[in-house]
């Protein structure tokens, strides 16, 4: 079996919260809560209590909301649909700074909490249920999914975790765009080997090669050539990497430093929905005279990170033409809603969109596609996912962008619908520091 632990929360304050316990205990007299419901039902009273008349009241229903966190933001209503103009503001206050909590905490390490015998099927279940990492296994290792495995991966981070298993199977962990998440499969003798790896944080960088080849033209110096591959735990939604190659520096033998073959280069890498990895290189110039075997690299690079996305409803979508919905520092405006009837109830629908952040700069000038591939549908009453069918770009701007979404064939009436899209809320720059010792050198002249 394995062992799951989690964290729980401080008990609530008694100080003004008697609403709140008032309301939990008729609850509870009806039906025992669930964790949830009662979390529901405390950031429903505390939301009330933002609009008491004294103004203590008030501000310790403000620290309330925020003491709890961002697991709260699904239970807050939207600020632009509350009537009281103060609770409309506190709200906006409260979801600002939970919003950028809730960014920040998604770029921080998972960590796996389980340890004890299992299969290897309730093990990977187990780790993506904890950090929301998709983890499975592919066609030609599903029957390794049988086999009990003894596992201590308890307070471990994700990658190492699943380093582990990885190893001790030899399988090969390989994103699968289209599932959004990661395959195990059985290791090739194709696949390249792995001279240093480095975890850090959602971050794996696993070195492949430091090839050490001839210069045409230049016989004082040889060129050094180290490549791999950077990956993000698949739950990240990486945008692009970024970094001077005078942010990375590489020594030798006697910690002899190599220069960078273009000391004032800077390199911009997309990395975009098509994956969670992209591939690395650093060049430098050894000394034809220098014997080193090894190589030692330091530095920083910076991932661009698409952070904490949110869902952003639109209820009754036939009426919601001309309304907008903020969240952090994100406004999402329907500039147009089209329905069109079809013969035997059916819709053709078109949803213009508008789509604006308060900071633009790189991550919406040269790879602005991200924006394009949000999910974005119309959910029924019964959660039901319909996504859009194809869009035109109708507008394209720093920090914005307008799309145009149409549906084909949705079961009418359209009052049935909400009309969704998810949008991250922050952009983020991550930083890797890099640390690696003893990478060996290859001569491939």
């Amino acid at each position: 079996m394995v062992r799951l632990s989690f964290l729980t929360g401080a008990p609530i304050l008694p100080i003004a919260l008697v609403v709140v316990a008032g309301l939990i205990a008729a609850a509870r007299a009806d039906d025992a809560l669930s964790p949830q419901r009662e979390l529901r039902v405390t950031v429903e009273a505390l939301v009330k209590q933002l609009d008491a008349q004294a103004l203590a009241e008030r501000a310790h229903a403000e620290r309330e909301l925020l003491r709890r966190g961002p697991e709260i933001l699904a239970y807050l209503p939207p600020p632009e649909l509350t009537s009281s103009v103060s609770v409309r503001e506190s709200l906006k206050r409260i979801r600002v700074q939970l919003e950028r909590q809730a960014a920040r905490e998604s770029a921080q390490a998972s960590i796996v909490r389980s340890s004890g015998e299992t299969t290897v099927s309730e093990l990977l279940n187990s780790i993506t249920a904890q950090t929301r990492n998709r983890v499975e296994l592919s066609p030609d290792a599903t029957p390794l999914g049988t086999q009990v495995v003894s596992v201590s991966c308890d307070n471990r981070s994700f990658w190492e975790c699943l380093d582990d298993v990885c190893n001790r199977l030899k399988l090969q962990a390989v994103f699968n765009p289209q599932k959004g998440g990661l395959e195990l499969r059985p290791r090739r003798s194709a696949d390249p080997d792995e001279l240093a790896v480095l975890r850090n944080g959602p971050f794996r960088l696993a070195i492949h090669s430091a090839d050490l080849r001839n210069i045409v033209g230049n016989s004082s110096a040889r060129l050094l050539r180290i490549s791999g591959r950077l990956a993000l735990e698949p739950r990240l939604r990486p945008l692009f990497l970024h970094f001077a190659a005078a942010d990375l520096s590489a020594s030798g033998a006697e910690d002899r430093k190599f220069e960078p073959w273009n000391p004032a280069a800077t390199y911009e890498l997309p990395v975009g929905d098509a994956g969670r990895e992209v591939p690395v290189q650093f060049d430098y110039l050894i000394p034809v005279a220098d014997r080193s075997t090894t190589v030692n690299l330091r530095g920083r690079l910076f991932t661009q990170l698409a952070a904490a996305t949110e869902r952003i409803v639109f209820d009754q979508t036939a009426q919601a033409a001309g309304t907008a919905r903020r969240r952090g520092g994100v406004t999402v405006r329907l500039r147009e809603v089209k329905f069109e009837p079809l013969e035997q109830e059916q819709v053709r629908a078109e949803i213009k969109v508008t789509v604006g952040y308060d900071t633009g700069g790189p991550a919406f000038e040269s790879h602005r596609t991200w924006m394009f591939h949000n999910s974005v549908y119309f959910e029924d009453e019964s959660g039901k996912r319909n996504d859009f069918t194809d869009y035109d770009t109708s507008l394209q701007a720093n920090g914005a962008v307008g799309v145009d979404y149409r549906w084909d064939h949705l079961t009418g009436p359209m009052t049935r619908y909400h009309f969704v899209y998810e949008a991250p809320l922050l952009m983020l720059d991550l930083p890797l520091e890099i640390k690696l010792d003893l990478i060996p050198i290859k001569d491939a002249s």
